[in-house]
């Protein structure tokens, strides 16, 4: 008797990685167009540094997007995409009404902050998840995809 065994590699739209990867992407391209379609831009005279900002921008718009959405399928976390929903809502709040002098360069610099902020929140959501599953045996974590 044989038994298939999925390919490890393979990745589908059922697979939390393929959505968060396919979700990062989307959300660095959507927002990186917004903001450098306002203006946002790296000015230098080395090639490098401008390498390096545009590169740090790409990188964190795509995991701002693609952590939150990878705990969501894996974990049923709803508190990550919430969260990262919330920032950029937050930022676009203030851009709109001129209460932040700079909110989108900002968004750009900071990803750091705000994708350690979503974590932080995750790490409640799921800290409460796991003690509700242990006392009354639901609410526990579990894959979406």
């Amino acid at each position: 008797m044989t038994v298939e065994r999925p390919d490890v590699y393979s990745l589908t739209l059922r697979d939390a990685r393929t959505v968060a990867v396919l979700g990062g992407v989307g959300y660095a391209v959507a927002v990186l167009s917004w903001l450098f379609s306002e203006g946002v831009h790296f000015a230098s005279q080395e090639p490098g540094a401008l390498v390096f900002g545009y590169g740090y921008a790409l990188v964190g718009m795509f995991l701002t997007a693609a952590v939150p959405l990878y705990l969501f399928g894996r974990f049923s976390l709803v508190s990550p995409p919430l969260a990262t929903l919330s920032l950029l809502g937050e930022t676009a709040y203030q851009w709109a009404y001129g209460t932040h002098l700079h909110p989108l360069p900002s968004y750009l610099t900071v990803w750091p902050i705000l994708l350690g902020f979503t974590l932080a929140v995750t790490a409640g959501e799921a800290t409460l998840r796991v003690v509700l599953d242990r006392a009354v045996g639901r609410f526990g974590l579990r894959p979406l995809l």
